[in-house]
């Protein structure tokens, strides 16, 4: 009986060289070269801003920084700007709340950025503390300064005022005064930089014990990265905040000189115009517009502060320099730095057109809500201090001179 030989089936026999087996279908990869390169990346969740946490301290920090500051000018200040101690304690603080905001978030904002979106451990938060402390500390020596130089300001003239009534008291005398006067609020200012720090130091580790031990620096409810460009809302802040300075001044500017009150009447609608058209459309043409809108103030500003404008009531007689002008002057100051930087990005991005092809110039800009935060605050912060500080001046003018009580009055209300 004749066997039948059979052969083993292999299971993978499509995979051998033989002639009759049918090759094994491998993927297709031309699908074009554009589905070739990797998506575009998506932009990354931003961590949103503890407003509750800088809002919290901001405050009580302010409160607690002006509290020194009123001791001491009622310490060592002018007499005219001693009065109702309680209500300018009240009003200056909250005039300065906004800048301890700027203060403390651009603390969070650092800390963030060295221990990471959440502290752990016991130095991340103690390191963060201290960040919060010396930012609060710096804008309090800061506001002691000013208070300082107003005073030193009024107190110099007084002397002045005194010394012409005086015969006794010759060129001399009267520098021996002031000389003593300006040493009385340098250390007054010292001294006071000294308890603010103290305070501060105690305050935010109380706020930090009275959490637990922790500080956030961040949200826990995460954010979606904005599209929108931290510069074009720095620019039109700072366009917007120094137009309303501009209108808060026009009164008093109408009461002088007509003219120079319907110039900051045109002036700040025209920087109100520009800054809606680069949130509309930041084109180059209206950069440029903004570029001018904002240096052409600053360029008279500093002719009026040094040598005096040719025209007005009083033709080539520098004027005094405020609170309120200077404030306006950052702004517009900042402004035209916003626009620079959107001018400077725009050609960076025209020279790397041809780089467009490359899978690894493709990229998403994340903007950080702490950054976005920190430019909204300032512009906000600036504007509200220099609308307050009309009528505050620094340096320059007669400050006992027609009308001193009135000025007196002035810089007493508005700190």
């Amino acid at each position: 009986m004749a066997t039948r030989s059979v052969q083993p089936i292999h299971p993978f026999r499509a995979h051998s060289g033989g002639a009759g087996t049918r090759p094994t279908p491998v993927p297709s990869t031309s699908t074009g070269a554009a589905s070739a390169r990797p998506a575009a990346p998506s932009p990354e969740p931003s961590s949103a801003v503890p407003w509750f946490t800088v809002v919290s301290l901001a405050v009580v920090l302010a409160f607690a920084d002006g509290f020194w500051v009123i001791s001491v000018r009622g310490a060592v200040g002018a007499i005219e700007r001693t009065g109702e101690p309680f209500a300018t304690w009240l009003r200056e603080s909250a005039v300065m709340t906004p800048l301890y905001v700027v203060a403390v978030l651009a603390a969070l904002t650092v800390a963030k950025r060295r221990f990471g979106p959440v502290l752990r451990g016991a130095r991340a938060v103690v390191a963060s503390a201290w960040l919060v402390t010396l930012a609060a500390s710096l804008v309090g020596a800061a506001h002691l300064f000013v208070s300082a130089a107003v005073d030193f300001r009024l107190q110099s003239g007084l002397i002045e005022h005194m010394g012409s009534m005086s015969t006794t008291c010759g060129v001399d005398c009267i520098a021996r005064l002031q000389s003593d006067s300006f040493w009385l609020q340098a250390h007054a200012v010292g001294y006071g930089a000294g308890l603010v720090l103290l305070t501060n130091v105690l305050v935010v580790g109380w706020m930090v014990a009275m959490r637990g031990g922790r500080l956030r620096v961040t949200s826990p409810r995460a954010l979606r990265a904005s599209r929108a460009d931290d510069r074009v809302l720095g620019l039109v802040g700072a366009l917007v905040g120094a137009a309303v300075i501009h209108v808060a001044v026009v009164p008093e500017h109408l009461t002088e000189w007509a003219a120079a009150g319907l110039f900051f009447i045109a002036l700040a609608a025209a920087q109100l115009l520009v800054g809606v058209a680069v949130l509309v459309r930041p084109t180059g043409a209206v950069r440029a517009a903004a570029v001018v809108a904002a240096a052409g103030p600053i360029v008279l500003w500093v002719v009026s502060r040094t040598v005096g404008l040719p025209l007005g009531p009083e033709p080539g007689v520098p004027e005094a320099l405020g609170m309120s002008d200077l404030a306006c002057a950052v702004l517009e100051a900042a402004a035209v730095a916003f626009a620079l930087a959107l001018r400077s990005t725009e050609s960076t991005e025209g020279d790397g057109e041809g780089a467009q092809d490359d899978p690894d110039a493709v990229r998403i800009r994340t903007v950080s809500a702490h950054r976005t935060g920190l430019v909204i605050a300032a512009m906000v912060a600036v504007t509200l201090v220099g609308v307050a500080a009309d009528g505050m001046l620094l340096l320059g003018g007669d400050a006992h001179g027609s009308g001193t009580s009135q000025g007196a009055e002035t810089a007493a209300g508005q700190g």
